[in-house]
């Protein structure tokens, strides 16, 4: 697997891909091609692509700003689930995270226990909820944080 971060220099099919990937697996809440660009193109944006061979298999985007960072958006194309994929773009987003950086956070529907066991494997714990933070359908986010202080 081949981790790729995204600039304002990468080719605008991959940003499309990106975006048709979110949209299905986030429906309304799902970024569009410009997002991602314009989250590529942020000082302090984090965007990360996921190949197996030559096939687009995941995305990543993500920010670190001063002592704190957060997960914005990570996805799996469904024939890679369960395939490490999530897992490598969260490790390489890590691995990118300045010294520094106290904590980092993210959002996450209750309902994805998926995703809840992948990010407590790294050591995210929740923090809270957001009520009702997801619309389509209508569901709380658990919010969760890495502790990333010693």
């Amino acid at each position: 697997m081949e981790i790729i971060r995204l600039t304002a220099d990468s080719p605008s099919e991959l940003f499309d891909a990106m975006a048709a990937l979110d949209i299905s697996c986030f429906g309304t809440e799902g970024w569009s091609a410009n997002a991602f660009l314009s989250q590529a193109c942020h000082p302090t944006g984090v965007v990360l692509a996921a190949f197996c061979g030559e096939d687009f298999a995941g995305l990543f985007a993500g920010f670190t700003a001063s002592d704190t960072g957060e997960v914005l958006t990570i996805a799996t194309v469904p024939e890679y689930r369960g395939k490490g994929v999530a897992r490598a773009l969260l490790t390489e987003f890590l691995r990118l995270v300045p010294e520094g950086t106290e904590t980092i956070a993210l959002e996450v529907r209750q309902s994805n226990t998926a995703a809840i066991g992948l990010y407590s494997s790294f050591g995210f714990e929740k923090a809270g909820v957001r009520r009702r933070f997801y619309r389509d359908p209508v569901e709380d986010a658990d919010i969760m944080v890495l502790n990333c202080k010693g």
